[in-house]
């Protein structure tokens, strides 16, 4: 279990003269305290882009915007020192998981990359920290709570995989598990490969430990068990390593009662909301762009894993 920050350690030799003076003032300012984050888990096409976006207005949490991202993913702390100079309202705005504008919510893949790396399976190559990373992370995490008085959340599907890791390396961490109905969600997962690779077969996000056996299902298949693969990973890890340090929430819910959902985080999250967050704004129409056989497919295979996958249905829940 990570103890203190290695204040010298972190921001020794990593060559960026701005990142370590950034660094060295706000570590100073902290103390020796273990950093905190807030991590969004969720499997691909669960409306965790939303939820993100919302919980980040109504706490004025701080995130990791595209502008800290794109251009600041070596010195993630020097972009989050711009984004608190230049405060700006989120759009409930995103296609696929992305959002426009440098100061919107990112889900920091970049910063992520540099931090855990990546490939595939995810869950076996990029579980854990790259080595000699793990004091720039945490010392990271420390200074952007220093910066902004505030619990850094991050919203990446990738952690879906690292919460042993996560859980271990960050004992006050908090984790919100997002969720939707595997059907709905496998639709617009198997949407998402059409709109964003050009195709069904091709995988979105991060990939489960078992990715080469499901790349030999058909596509329909391949949504829903890539689905239930992620829950599984996510529930796992989070009963086994982060007990009382999490909440479950459905996507279905979210959409139904907003504010109920949020309002239910106070005390998780021991933050009030704040005045002037901007009205939470959520497709509600429910469509898929999918093509009608592949919708069909996904219904059949459903059907015929109803009892194995009722943890993935939201009816099944009520």
């Amino acid at each position: 279990m990570a103890g203190p920050v290695p204040r010298e350690a972190a921001v020794r030799g990593q060559g960026h003269p701005a990142e370590q003076a950034v660094l060295q003032t706000l570590l100073s300012a902290r103390g020796d305290a273990a950093p905190t984050a807030i991590f969004i888990l969720g499997a691909p096409r669960t409306g965790s882009t939303v939820f993100y976006q919302a919980l980040c207005s109504r706490f004025a949490l701080p995130f990791i915007a595209n502008l800290t991202n794109d251009s600041f993913a070596e010195t993630p702390i020097v972009g989050l020192s711009i984004q608190k100079s230049l405060p700006v309202q989120i759009r409930y705005d995103s296609r696929y998981g992305k959002t426009e504008g440098p100061f919107q919510p990112s889900e920091g893949s970049a910063v992520m990359t540099r931090w855990f790396g990546g490939g595939h399976p995810s869950a076996l190559v990029s579980a854990r920290i790259l080595e000699g990373m793990e004091p720039h992370f945490l010392a990271t995490l420390a200074a952007a709570e220093a910066l902004f008085a505030a619990p850094l959340v991050i919203k990446n599907a990738w952690h879906c995989f690292r919460v042993p890791y996560l859980a271990e390396a960050l004992p006050s961490a908090r984790f919100i598990w997002i969720r939707r109905d595997v059907g709905a969600a496998a639709k617009s997962d198997l949407a998402a490969r059409y709109h964003t690779k050009g195709s069904a077969q091709e995988w979105n996000s991060a990939t489960p430990v078992n990715v080469e056996d499901l790349r030999r299902l058909a596509p329909a298949a391949q949504v829903v068990e890539n689905q239930h693969a992620f829950n599984t990973a996510v529930a796992a890890g989070l009963t086994r390593h982060a007990g009382g340090r999490w909440r479950e929430i459905w996507y279905e819910d979210f959409c139904n009662d907003p504010e109920a959902v949020l309002t239910d985080l106070d005390g998780f999250l021991e933050r009030s909301p704040v005045e002037g967050a901007c009205d939470i704004e959520i497709g509600r129409s429910g469509a898929v762009d999918l093509p009608a056989v592949d919708g069909d497919a996904i219904d059949r295979y459903l059907a015929e894993q109803v009892e194995r996958l009722s943890a993935d249905s939201y009816a099944a829940r009520k």
